[in-house]
């Protein structure tokens, strides 16, 4: 049993994505849903956010266990550019998921390069080294279709409705 794991495993880490890609959320009811850029702010949504100003859905590559996101767009004014995804640390008050500017040192309660695959499931290493998806959404306006991007969130956050947990891929849904 545990020989079979270790070829998975080994054969899941062989596993590369192409140069770009763009993440989407699948959870209850939320079926391959893409990941914007919404004024700094990680929203899942089938189209464009209706609060923000600066807002596309999200192209990323790597580097150094980050993800670098780009507009998926061949705007010569793009609304947001080079910038790097985080997920709130440990010690954060925040379970809000976002991007920080690629050229800015991350403050010490976001997480920046901690990313790691398996497969085309997007995971986070934790401190004590094991891979981690904690990733959920909330509803952030009255659009059906518009989450907020969370991370770690719990029970006792839930005040302001309902959290659904999420899975973040970098495979599209189908459109059969």
């Amino acid at each position: 049993m545990l020989s079979s794991v270790l070829v998975l495993l080994s054969a899941l880490a062989g596993l590369t994505l192409a140069d770009t890609f763009n993440l989407y959320a699948y959870g209850d009811g939320i079926g391959g849903l893409p990941l914007h850029y919404a004024d700094g702010a990680a929203i899942i949504s089938k189209k464009a956010p209706a609060n923000a100003t600066n807002s596309d859905v999200v192209s990323f590559t790597t580097s150094d266990g980050q993800l670098v996101g780009n507009p998926n767009t061949t705007s010569s004014d793009p609304p947001f550019s080079n910038t790097v995804l985080f997920i709130p640390g440990p010690d954060s008050s925040s379970d809000e998921v976002g991007f920080l500017n690629a050229s800015a040192t991350a403050p010490d309660d976001e997480v920046t390069s901690k990313f790691v695959w398996y497969g085309h499931f997007l995971l986070v290493e934790n401190d004590a080294g094991e891979l981690t998806s904690l990733f959920s959404v909330q509803k952030s306006s009255d659009d059906d279709e518009e989450y907020a991007l969370l991370w770690n969130t719990t029970d006792s956050d839930s005040s302001s409705g309902e959290f659904i947990s999420v899975s973040m891929r970098s495979v599209a849904p189908s459109t059969d």
